[in-house]
């Protein structure tokens, strides 16, 4: 009994309930500020915290922890069905949406993950495909049940697009305001809005342009990129590690009750995702390729930013090929940004890293600093969380293990840190840290060498 308990890997059953209880936390007010809802975060922010300083205890996951683990994941996906079947699953769905179609995908993917569970014979090889087909089915449903969603996420993206096959900067555009005046000054500084139209431009690292535009391109919308690269993220989870953990750890991903909400809403973390899931599993199997993959990463979001030691301990995880590794983390960052940054400097700097400090306090966002305003403590700025996330680095540097799990640990809780303590923290930004905390959670391996649980998958 002592010898389970000392081989037992808390760690992954802290990343989990983490994921569970912010999922929770995006569902009760679609991710906005509610005193329920920074609850349920503060529950996955704690739970996370945990798992990061005990990721040195155990390297593996033991047959005692990977029971325990499953369980606690069925479990999460049953609630978590719970709340989609329950609930509408996007904001701007047009009229006449038929829902009915949309639960008839949940039960394809509940039936599918039922299959795994049971562990039947005949379907062992085809339930995680399965599962992947109909959350493509869900997605595709999704986009086309709001074509027109009411949010300048989507329109911000289709005159960057525009821009860019048309060969004109998407970093010296403006697009129209859809907002009314009172939420355009929430969201906007008012020297921004003029005549109409927004005097900004695309207000995020090329990465995410780059890889939403073939959507746009070959099916009229770029959403459809993000719902391919979110379901092959997931796939990746769960095919490359192989076990039944990282296959429920990819299915609880999928399953998070605002999923589809990031996909209606056009939000760019499902690219993060995948881009972070590739990263961890090529540095585990190919790292000078997999560094080549972190440099595009890092520049996927400015919040990445604050992970940059993570980045760095990355480079040596395989201390004889660092300086192959450091050089495409480099090369490839300066790749994707630099054609760009140095078109017209200027503008870009305006719009990918001083918009994000011009922009006004969000007392909705789901954050510690939305919680002190509303109690009379003042409003913080966003150097809180820089601050956060900064000791949140520090602290990972030293409890995780500079392995490709490690560095999916890293990010998912210095990235929270970010969020929790920012003065702009919605669904999006948080749905990153789940898919964070799966990856964590997927990539541990299982204590014998031979992976545990692959054959009854």
């Amino acid at each position: 009994m002592l010898k389970h308990l000392r081989e037992f890997n808390l760690t992954v059953v802290c990343f989990a309930l983490s994921a569970i209880a912010l999922g929770r936390a995006l569902q009760i007010n679609l991710g906005f500020y509610t005193p329920d809802a920074l609850w349920w975060l503060t529950v996955a922010f704690i739970s996370s915290a945990v798992g990061v300083v005990l990721h040195r205890s155990n390297s593996s996951v033991s047959r005692t922890s990977a029971v325990a683990l499953s369980a606690l994941l069925v479990a999460g996906i049953a609630w978590q069905f719970y709340q989609l079947y329950t609930t509408p699953p996007g904001l701007f769905m047009r009229e006449g949406a038929n829902l009915g179609v949309f639960r008839a995908g949940l039960v394809a993917q509940g039936v599918c993950i039922a299959c795994g569970i049971l562990n039947i014979r005949p379907l062992r090889r085809f339930w995680f495909p399965g599962l992947l087909a109909a959350s493509l089915f869900l997605g595709v449903w999704m986009i086309r049940a709001t074509p027109d969603p009411y949010i300048d996420v989507v329109e911000v993206h289709k005159e960057a697009i525009k821009a860019l096959v048309h060969h004109r900067d998407p970093y010296r555009i403006s697009y129209a305001n859809i907002y009314v005046n009172s939420d355009a000054q929430k969201f906007y500084n008012p020297e921004a809005v003029i005549g109409g139209r927004l005097a900004q431009a695309y207000p995020y690292p090329p990465p995410s342009l780059l890889l939403a535009t073939p959507g746009h391109v070959l099916f009229g919308d770029y959403r459809y990129s993000e719902l391919v690269l979110l379901i092959a993220g997931a796939a990746l989870i769960g095919f490359t590690f192989g076990t039944v953990p990282a296959m429920l750890a990819a299915s609880l991903l999928l399953t998070t009750p605002r999923i589809w909400f990031v996909i209606e809403e056009g939000w760019t973390e499902p690219i993060g995702i995948f881009l972070l899931v590739l990263t961890v599993v090529l540095m585990r199997r190919a790292p000078i390729l997999g560094g080549w993959v972190a440099g595009i990463f890092a520049m996927t979001k400015q919040y990445l930013g604050v992970t940059a030691l993570a980045f760095i301990r990355l480079m040596f995880i395989r201390p004889k090929q660092w300086p192959w590794v450091a050089f495409g983390v480099i090369f490839a960052a300066a790749a994707v940004t630099l054609p760009f940054a140095l078109w017209h400097p200027n503008a870009f700097m305006r719009n990918v890293i001083w918009l994000q400090t011009r922009e006004p306090f969000r007392t909705d966002s789901l954050s510690y600093l939305a919680w002190a305003a509303a109690n009379g403590f003042g409003r913080g700025s966003f150097l809180w969380a820089v601050g956060a996330g900064s000791i949140a680095a520090i602290i990972t540097n030293f409890t995780t293990r500079n392995t490709p799990e490690g560095f999916a640990a890293s990010i998912a809780w210095t990235t929270f840190a970010f969020f929790a303590f920012g003065s702009k923290a919605f669904c999006n930004y948080y749905f990153f840290v789940i898919g964070a905390l799966c990856c964590a959670i997927a990539a541990l391996p299982l204590a014998s060498g031979k992976q545990k649980g692959s054959e009854s998958v």
